[in-house]
């Protein structure tokens, strides 16, 4: 039977003291200051009984990614060295009178989520706020870094990432007929969700010559003006025109909702600044999977992932100062 991926998630107000019980072969887990919370024979809940499914799923080999380990801004990933149900023990720390689940364990190695070789799918996942929880669909990612030599602990920023990538397929030779479409799908590799507005945000700024301003909205404000990116053109005496943009890490069908939120960018309009155009990026939807009528919903337009495909194409050739065409 193939090996299962997990996160698995800690105190992390308490590093240092599963950093040292982790060196020695234990995995630990909170909610478990009373016998009566011993999973062999659960008697009191008070969120003991959350640890259940770690309990019982997790077998020999599986693969759990821990963030917050060895250190603040790690990831740890760990091998179960038994099923965690036969090497399950429960012993309450005399000190901290908690953290009595211990599960057998050992440490692979750790990782920056922000390391180059940490990809999308991988990012996303760690953002869950559950306790536990299957990670089995990042599986080829979590091998890569399993199996990856060198040291994964040095980070590197969204618009680092963008620019390495860009570099790295034009040294590979716009000649190539592939060039494009590679570098659409190692985005996708390298980006998911809001990383995406980061890369965009970069990338955008490469075919848009100054004054024009690109940034990033969205954040906690985004609700009010649904915009994830802003594109500001100045106009005559002291007035803006704006181009809101929504992006969206969708695959499939889409429904409107995004054209909906997209709406919202009218909040911006004042006597400074006026949105004449919205667009909603969708970097995974083919347009031929959407009728016509949905396109250009509302005055808003739709860029699906053959649209992404070509503005990746105007970024890599403005980038160097090709010619377009």
């Amino acid at each position: 039977m193939s090996r299962k991926f997990w996160g698995y998630r800690i105190d992390k107000t308490k590093i240092d003291y599963f950093r040292q019980e982790l060196k020695e072969g234990r995995l630990r887990q909170g909610w478990g200051w009373k016998d009566e919370q011993n999973l062999r024979q659960l008697t009191m809940d008070s969120g003991a009984r959350r640890n259940l499914p770690i309990f019982r799923k997790v077998k020999k080999g599986d693969i759990l990614l821990v963030p917050r380990l060895p250190t603040w801004n790690e990831v740890a990933i760990v091998e179960a060295t038994q099923d965690f149900s036969e090497g399950y023990d429960f012993s309450i720390d005399p000190k901290l009178g908690d953290f009595g689940h211990i599960f057998p364990a050992r440490l692979i190695k750790s990782f920056n989520r922000k390391n180059a070789n940490v990809l999308g799918d991988l990012r996303a996942s760690l953002k869950q706020v559950n306790r536990f929880w299957n990670m089995t669909h990042c599986k080829d990612s979590i091998e890569k870094l399993i199996n990856h030599d060198e040291l994964l602990i040095d980070s590197i920023g969204f618009s680092d990432r963008f620019n390495n990538l860009l570099t790295d397929n034009i040294s590979k030779s716009l000649e190539q007929t592939d060039f494009y479409t590679n570098f659409y799908r190692q985005m996708n590799e390298q980006f998911s969700n809001e990383e995406w507005e980061y890369a965009l945000v970069e990338g955008i700024r490469k075919i848009l010559p100054e004054p024009i301003l690109v940034e990033r909205t969205a954040g906690v404000s985004e609700k009010e003006h649904g915009t994830d990116i802003l594109i500001t053109l100045p106009g005559l005496l002291g007035k803006s025109y704006g181009i809101a943009i929504q992006v969206k890490d969708y695959r499939g069908l889409m429904s409107d909702g995004a054209i909906k939120q997209i709406q919202k960018a009218d909040s911006w309009n004042n006597e400074n600044l006026t949105i004449i155009d919205k667009y909603v990026i969708v970097t995974q939807c083919s347009k031929d999977d959407h009728p016509e009528d949905f396109q250009n919903a509302d005055g808003v337009t739709i860029l699906f992932a053959e649209q992404l495909e070509s503005l990746l194409k105007d970024i890599a050739t403005g980038f160097i100062g090709l010619d377009k065409n």
